[in-house]
């Protein structure tokens, strides 16, 4: 009987291992399909999340002045790539992702494809879209972004250069360096750079926590928008023997040597447009300028400006003319110069600073912009000392002083369903 009984529950074994054993390859499989519809899920996920952040960034970027096609594709690319390389499970992201970005004809639509190949292990047979997972996003522009900060180098390191503790924030416009140095954009410990997009030709340095957003890098330079912008007439030299008083009065005109205020002078400038001829503007000690409707011209040798610490600056640009929403203006053909704000109160400055072939530097705890509608720097280089604080705005609604072709902009972007 014992026999029996042992001999039934060896065969009853033996069956249960093969049913197992058949049973085994569907629920295998079973397994593998779920495992894979999972991993699916989630990389389309991570995919779609890339695609619309890629969507939003290089049609914000299409709505900058003067942008160009390859610029806008080299953001998309960039956003891809830094979205997914945390995302996705596999090292060869970068490899087995393929995008494309469709700009439409009317430049309003920017479409961001992706195409990711991965290894599953069954699902592929099963679904033939999951080999390779394919998401699309379309993001829809209105208007143009503005533009308010363009160093102009070509090849220089620190084309833009921020030294220790100083702060450049242009609010809702953009800031572009024209450098392709590795170090074209150069932020220093403590210091930061903020606006709606940070565009380098070449690379950057700093830490990552001093921008804000992290730069684009190899970016197609961007054009000077005022490089077709003629410039006034160099008129007979004014005479300038009766600025001695401590209060007085400036008319428009060409000031040979240069323009010097001392001490405790207060200044104001009347409408118009002032050439400063082969020496330098100082604004000295405590001396305090002021003037509306005003533009300077700036050539010849040594011919630049320079405004001291204790100094108060308030210059709006001229509203009609042929310096129309430019303050300062450097001849093209001039040698290199350095032109310098170190003042305290340079709060009002509004218009465009125009340096093609200077350096505007900003040193020591010198405050600029922050009372201004909207200023634009185009220089250059840009480069500050320790601790001043630039603040270009770009509120060109409540401002009377037009803001030249190439800089203003405004534009609202989504993305479509």
């Amino acid at each position: 009987m014992r026999k029996m009984i042992n001999k039934y529950f060896k065969s009853e074994s033996g069956s249960i291992a093969t049913s197992i054993a058949i049973l085994a390859v569907p629920l295998m499989c079973f397994a593998g399909v779920a495992i894979d519809y999972a991993s699916l899920n989630n990389a389309r996920s991570n995919l779609q999340e890339a695609a619309d952040a890629a969507a939003l960034a290089s049609a914000k970027e299409l709505g900058l002045v003067s942008t160009k096609d390859e610029t806008v594709k080299q953001v998309a690319s960039e956003y891809v790539f830094t979205n997914l390389q945390n995302s996705l499970s596999e090292n060869k992201t970068l490899s087995s992702t393929e995008i494309e970005t469709v700009i439409s004809p009317s430049r309003k639509d920017v479409t961001v494809n992706i195409a990711y190949t991965w290894t599953p292990m069954l699902i592929q047979h099963i679904d033939s879209s999951a080999l390779p997972i394919k998401v699309s996003s379309t993001a829809s522009l209105a208007g143009e972004q503005s533009v308010c900060v363009i160093a102009l180098d070509s090849s220089d390191t620190g084309a833009i250069n921020m030294g220790q503790d100083a702060d450049l924030t242009a609010n809702n416009c953009a800031i572009f360096s024209n450098s392709t140095s590795p170090k074209g954009i150069s932020i220093f410990r403590q210091s930061n750079i903020s606006g709606s997009q940070i565009m380098s030709a070449g690379g950057y340095i700093g830490p990552e926590k001093s921008f804000d957003p992290m730069p684009i890098t190899d970016a197609p330079a961007i054009d000077d928008p005022l490089k077709d912008r003629a410039p006034p007439p160099v008129g007979n030299c004014i005479d300038q023997s009766h600025h001695n008083s401590k209060t007085f009065t400036l008319s428009p005109g060409t000031y040979c040597g240069g323009l010097s205020l001392n001490g405790k002078v207060n200044v104001t400038f009347e409408p118009g447009i002032y050439v400063i001829k082969d020496g330098s503007f100082d604004v000295v000690g405590s001396a305090s300028v002021f003037g509306e409707d005003v533009s300077f011209y700036f050539t010849g040798n040594n011919a630049k400006f320079d405004f001291s610490v204790p100094s108060i600056v308030n210059l709006s640009a001229r509203k009609t003319g042929p310096l129309a929403g430019i303050l300062f203006f450097q001849d093209r053909a001039s040698q290199y110069q350095d032109f310098t704000i170190r003042s305290k109160n340079a709060e009002k400055i509004e218009g465009a600073i125009y340096l093609p072939n200077g350096r505007l530097y900003v040193d020591k705890e010198s405050r600029v912009g922050q009372q201004s509608s909207w200023t634009a720097i185009i220089a250059k280089r840009i480069e500050t000392g320790q601790g001043p604080d630039i603040q270009i705005n770009s509120d060109y609604a409540n401002s009377t002083i037009p803001v030249p072709e190439g800089i203003a902009g405004g534009s609202s972007i989504r993305l479509k369903q």
